[in-house]
């Protein structure tokens, strides 16, 4: 893969998260492997990271006595010599311009893209280009942002502020955000089926009077969660077209 100053940007990205010792390229997410479908045995990850989730997958599955075939994908050199280590195969790629042709379509049962839509200029275009190398019936474990936290709406509304962050909902190499709603909306539009969701939180950040208003009010959990993580089947192949909003709003 040619350098591009998008992968120039990730892997500066990965050196500001290494000298802040938070390098998540580097940390299973223990989001995705609790959703994990046990009949998922072909997996592929797009954003694989330094391939520490599916690591964690293969030596879970053969403490059980069990294998599976775990591959993946990243747009940084540097996670990916390191995902090379654990991973069945692993490919340096940019997913928005560049497939993977060494498997065919239907091959893999699970694709997972955890924290990595928000970093696409066209997520809608590139979710669907990777669909195809999932089964019908197969699975997909998505995860994004959730930009209706309120930390972020306070910092909007109180102080005029959208500023870009090391990480987090407004890290820097973000490029598109999404509230649940139009997560959604995105998958269904991609012809997938909802099977399980889950809100994160950072209880720790939460006050006791917020803790209080969210048992009180428990449609207010949307505002506290700073991701959301979906596991989804794919149940009918889609059209490469798309669009990407159902509404117009007059500013």
């Amino acid at each position: 893969m040619k350098t591009s100053a998008q992968s120039a940007m990730y892997a500066k990205h990965a050196q500001l998260m290494q000298a802040r010792q938070q390098n998540y390229f580097d940390r299973p997410s223990e989001d995705v492997l609790s959703l994990i479908p046990e009949d998922a045995q072909r997996i592929l990850e797009v954003g694989c990271g330094g391939g520490a989730t599916l690591k964690a997958l293969k030596e879970s599955r053969l403490k059980k006595g069990s294998i599976c075939e775990v591959v993946g994908v990243d747009i940084e050199a540097g996670a990916i010599s390191r995902a090379k280590k654990y991973l069945d195969a692993a490919y340096l790629m940019n997913v928005e311009e560049e497939e993977l042709t060494d498997y065919p379509p239907g091959y893999f049962d699970l694709l997972i893209m955890q924290q990595v839509l928000e970093h696409f200029v066209n997520p809608w275009a590139t979710l669907r280009q990777w669909l195809p190398l999932v089964r019908s019936g197969g699975y997909i474990i998505i995860g994004v942002p959730n930009i209706a936290n309120y930390r972020f709406l306070k910092r909007l509304i109180l102080k005029d502020e959208f500023a870009y962050e090391p990480y987090g909902i407004l890290d820097w190499t973000h490029l598109r955000f999404f509230t649940l709603t139009s997560f959604k909306e995105l998958l269904t539009g991609a012809g997938l089926t909802i099977c399980e969701s889950l809100g994160l939180a950072r209880e720790e950040l939460l006050s006791p009077k917020l803790r209080f208003l969210v048992r009180l009010f428990p449609v207010l959990n949307r505002f506290t969660y700073y991701a959301y993580v979906v596991l989804a089947r794919k149940d009918k192949e889609t059209s490469a077209d798309y669009i990407p909003f159902k509404k117009s709003y007059t500013v």
